[in-house]
């Protein structure tokens, strides 16, 4: 997050891979900077966000393990 703006980057919010400790970092940045009704809007766009990349990766290996069809 970048604590000038106020907004967070694509990478802290989307990126499942990040470490436990620099997640905890940004939720204590977070608890501080906003109220907790925001708090709790931010986590349940998080939350519908991870499913929405969930669910379009799952799409995507779908697609990948069908095979083409071939147009006659």
């Amino acid at each position: 997050m970048n604590a000038s703006n106020g907004q967070f980057s694509k990478a802290a919010v989307c990126d499942s891979q990040t470490g436990a400790s620099e997640t905890m970092v940004s939720q204590e940045k977070v608890k501080i900077l906003y109220s907790a009704d925001q708090q709790v809007k931010l986590l349940d766009l998080q939350a519908e966000a991870e499913l929405l990349l969930k669910q379009l990766q799952a799409l995507k290996q779908q697609r990948t393990e069908q095979p083409v069809s071939s147009i006659s």
